[in-house]
């Protein structure tokens, strides 16, 4: 019985080393088919790249889109010369936008930051649609906000004007009450000795804003709401000099019935609720991002 030979036995067992291996491996040629699949597709893509800056397709779809903005913004389709004049001012803008944003022209421009954080609001809000609201969601809104849909007290009344014009605050303020007293005897109102005011002699449904629109924030607008019904009060002051006011009619505040209303309530609430969704996606967005506050570290 032969004897092995000692040194081809452990040879025969032992396993190449893994430098061997890593010479096997680099000379299969699958891996050279890959690596030179993998470098093409990286010079195909840089090239396509390269050249698709300076390629601009005009599409069907863009021109279609062109021509609905010249019609509405003109009221009628372009001809053929403006269709080619309007695609040409499109391909100019598309070139000096691409050169521009090669160069990184917007990216420290404040106009443009805000514009494209404008677009980003727009497209968010796209995809918050609120979901229609149903009777009972618009009556509980309707409840919960019952001071917005309130009608105001509105007051029908007349006045006599008496100017402080050339005579003085106080002279004129002794005519006004002078003219009361003879109103409340009995006296005609085109004996009161009134001026002629500028705007109107009476008014009717007067709100207390609108009143402090036509009279500023003073006596008279102050005290018209509490002024007595049917009988002259006064004198209040304006700006324009002193009034004797007749209320004729007030109509009180009050709750229209939700049903007059509801359509009002339903849009405040889509409003309300569209906000509210666009502020959640927003946060969505913004918590995405970590902030350091290297300012405040300095500050320190």
């Amino acid at each position: 019985m032969a004897i092995a030979d000692p040194v081809q036995a452990a040879t025969a067992v032992t396993p190449p080393s893994a430098r061997g291996r890593v010479r096997a491996w680099l000379r299969e040629p699958l891996l050279h088919f890959v690596v030179l699949g993998v470098a093409l597709f990286v010079g195909a893509q840089a090239w396509r790249a390269a050249h698709d800056q300076h390629r601009i397709v005009v599409t069907p779809e863009r021109a279609a889109e062109l021509t609905r903005k010249y019609q509405l913004q003109f009221g009628a389709p372009p001809s053929p010369a403006e269709a080619e004049r309007f695609i040409d001012a499109y391909v100019r803008e598309e070139a000096l936008y691409r050169e521009a944003s090669a160069m990184g022209l917007g990216r420290d421009d404040e106009i443009v930051r805000r514009r494209l954080a404008q677009k980003i609001e727009f497209l968010l809000a796209d995809r918050s649609l609120p979901r229609e609201p149903d009777e009972a969601t618009l009556r509980r809104w309707f409840d919960a906000h019952a001071a917005a849909y309130a009608t105001p007290a509105r007051t029908t009344f007349r006045h006599l004007y008496f100017s402080a014009d050339g005579v003085g605050d106080g002279p004129s303020r002794v005519r006004a009450e002078r003219a009361l007293a003879a109103l409340r005897a009995g006296g005609a109102e085109a004996d009161a000795g009134a001026d002629p005011f500028p705007d109107q002699g009476a008014y009717t449904r007067l709100s207390d804003e609108e009143a402090r629109r036509l009279f500023g924030a003073t006596e008279l607008t102050r005290e018209l709401g509490a002024a007595p019904v049917g009988r002259w009060s006064g004198p209040y002051r304006s700006g324009y000099g002193w009034h004797l006011v007749h209320v004729d009619v007030r109509d009180l505040a009050g709750r229209p019935p939700f049903e007059t209303v509801r359509e009002r309530v339903r849009e405040d609430w889509l409003h309300d609720a569209q906000a509210a969704a666009n502020a959640a996606a927003i946060q969505r967005l913004r918590d995405r991002y970590t902030v350091v506050r290297r300012d405040l570290e300095a500050a320190r």
